[in-house]
């Protein structure tokens, strides 16, 4: 499932968040990908990326990426789009014939920025392709942002690249963005502030406390009701003024849309809950990584020596508590 979010910050810095809610152990490898980097599609195509970029991936019969920003400041993450997106069933002449899965690395390895994504996406013919892992071919949309801050979905019609502008900077997972809007309206009244008294059939009715506006937020986790609560979260956060705390902001808004182990179970009763939370700073090109077994967040800076290494580099993930033991 996942969400996904955007926003500028006070410190003038863009930052990139998401969750990864899934079934199937996907690992969250911290990675790097160097620039002109050789590759080969699953599909079809072969050929040298133009840019590097980090970013978050698992290994399905090789990494793939889940999310991740390159050297110009472009990130982007995938969540699932199931019964929206649809892909090619073969290779087109003339095309770049990728997966739906490695859409990811021509985003980030061969654009600068949306408009460059929007400018290239008619070149491009995704296939879909099914991973072995999960037994299906995903069904997936991307969350994509530039370094200014402007921030649009990506989706597949019949394999061809469709982006619709996104200025809320939200996204989860089916229906489509245009359900998410309209049924933002049915939440216009929600407010941090505290409602006032007000005399109801000649009675005073006083709220129950401080939190009386937010009374109707959603609070499960479909993605209605995701979209809805990170786009309350998002809109009426008070940055801080240092810099540094960005990224903590950020990891908060995550915070309020991740699911614990044991609060959604599929249809095997398999635990389905959110493995790691990522957030990725546009500006600096860095990226934070929370797994679920740990309190710990993970930093990778996209530094010129990844970018110029001839393979991709691959870290671990990090497990354990860390508390500062008072006694």
């Amino acid at each position: 499932m996942c969400t996904g979010f955007s926003f500028s910050s006070k410190n003038k810095q863009v930052l990139l968040g998401r969750t990864m809610d899934f079934v199937y152990q996907l690992e969250g490898f911290p990675a790097a990908q160097p620039r002109h980097y050789y590759w080969e599609s699953r599909v079809d195509y072969k050929g040298k990326t133009r840019y590097g970029f980090i970013g978050s991936g698992c290994d399905m019969e090789g990494l793939l990426f889940g999310d991740g920003v390159n050297e110009h400041g472009l990130g982007t993450s995938i969540q699932y789009f199931r019964g929206y997106a649809s892909y090619a069933t073969e290779p087109r002449e003339g095309y770049m014939n990728i997966a739906q899965s490695e859409v990811i690395i021509w985003v980030l390895g061969y654009n600068k920025n949306i408009d460059n994504v929007i400018k290239n996406a008619p070149t491009v013919n995704v296939i879909g392709h099914v991973l072995n892992d999960i037994e299906e071919v995903p069904p997936i949309h991307y969350h994509i942002t530039d370094e200014t801050g402007r921030t649009v979905e990506l989706t597949f019609r019949d394999g061809q690249i469709v982006i619709n502008e996104n200025p809320l900077g939200v996204l989860t997972n089916n229906p489509d963005l245009n359900w998410h809007y309209e049924n933002l309206r049915n939440f216009a009244q929600l407010t941090p502030h505290k409602p006032s008294h007000k005399r109801m059939l000649g009675q005073s009715v006083a709220s129950l406390g401080n939190e009386g506006g937010t009374f109707g937020l959603p609070g499960g986790f479909t993605s209605g009701e995701r979209f809805i609560r990170m786009a309350y979260l998002k809109d009426n956060l008070i940055g801080s003024d240092n810099p540094a705390y960005d990224v903590l902001d950020a990891f908060k808004l995550l915070d309020g849309v991740s699911i614990p182990k044991g609060a959604v179970l599929d249809e095997n009763e398999g635990l389905h809950y959110t493995l790691y939370q990522t957030v990725l700073n546009l500006t600096t090109r860095t990226l934070f990584i929370k797994w679920y077994d740990t309190n710990q967040i993970t930093e990778l800076a996209l530094t010129e020596s990844l970018m110029i290494q001839d393979k991709m580099t691959v870290f671990d993930p990090v497990k354990g508590l860390i508390t500062n033991k008072l006694n």
